[in-house]
């Protein structure tokens, strides 16, 4: 019987090994799959180069195969791949591992002296404020303890808009223009911003208008100016503005959309809500798929489990 092999590429979504993984390689139906046999290997890992030998297939054309690639903690990955004879096939995709989010149990994000000098100064600025039982441990709080405080789901979150509004290929880099935040969560946060924002937003190539009937005003604003979303395709910016009644000043609630779902192996991953809201650590993987060479968009945190 004729046969080959298959070499690929296995990997998480930042481009680390990953741990125990079981591959299995299953003949397609009809012609195509003529001459295969499944096969099913082990990699214990972590080890991101796997080369699988000795694959039964059809002399000449070929066996195609279904392969579907499982690690512990990560959504299986699955391709189609042609296997032919007296040869190394290289994998027609890389595998790239995207988390699942109930595995998450912490993170393991930079230390707070760590962060660059804006990031540490609009913590430093924080005014929080409590607008439902969940926010009360972060009233007061601002700096070193605020970022301690948040946990690993809004801290996850925190770190993804500030590498998201920082990023200059998407947004322009809007850091600047963000200031003190008043209320974080694992979905978004509400942070005074400056003046300027919304007309830079409105110029801009990179922004779009955007519905803002699903956001609410903090208490003592009013919906103001608009909302603007980032046109790029995956993980979206959006900013909502409101304004102050009693000084005038500009807040907004930043967040970080995701609705139009990415290909991943044969199938389409759609956002995932958690407790009702997006999940930030799938959002992580958003960031990374949208920039996969450079990964320019990597907000700088590694999941634990």
């Amino acid at each position: 019987m004729a046969t080959g092999n298959l070499k690929i590429q296995l990997t998480d979504l930042t481009g680390a090994a990953v741990k125990d993984i079981d591959v299995e390689l299953t003949r397609v139906s009809g012609e195509l799959g003529t001459g295969g046999e499944t096969a099913h290997v082990s990699l214990v890992g972590p080890d991101s180069d796997l080369t699988i030998t000795g694959i039964e297939c059809r002399g000449g054309p070929g066996t195609m195969y279904k392969v579907v690639a499982e690690a512990k903690h990560y959504r299986p990955y699955a391709f189609f791949q042609l296997i032919e004879e007296d040869r190394d096939n290289t994998a027609s995709d890389d595998v790239e591992f995207w988390v699942k989010p109930g595995d998450v149990r912490d993170i393991r994000a930079p230390a707070f002296e760590d962060l660059p000098v804006k990031t540490r100064g609009i913590l430093e600025a924080a005014q929080m404020i409590a607008l439902k039982p969940e926010d009360q441990d972060l009233v007061g709080l601002a700096g070193a303890d605020l970022y301690r405080a948040l946990g690993p789901l809004r801290k996850a979150c925190f770190l993804n808009l500030i590498k998201k509004a920082s990023d200059q290929a998407t947004t322009g880099n809007r850091l600047s223009d963000i200031g003190g935040p008043m209320v974080c969560r694992q979905d978004r946060f509400f942070a005074r911003v400056g003046g300027g924002l919304p007309e830079r937003l409105r110029k801009s190539p990179l922004f779009k208008s955007a519905g803002e009937a699903l956001h609410d005003p903090l208490p003592g604003f009013q919906m103001a100016e608009g909302s603007f979303k980032s046109r790029d395709a995956h993980a979206n910016l959006q900013i909502t503005f409101m304004r102050e009644i009693a000084t005038g000043g500009l807040a907004a609630d930043i967040d970080i959309d995701e609705s139009s779902g990415i290909e991943h192996g044969l199938e389409v991953i759609e956002n995932a809500i958690f407790r009702k809201r997006t999940n930030p650590y799938l959002i992580r993987e958003f960031l990374l798929t949208a920039d996969p060479i450079a990964r320019s968009l990597d907000p700088g945190y590694q999941f634990r489990f």
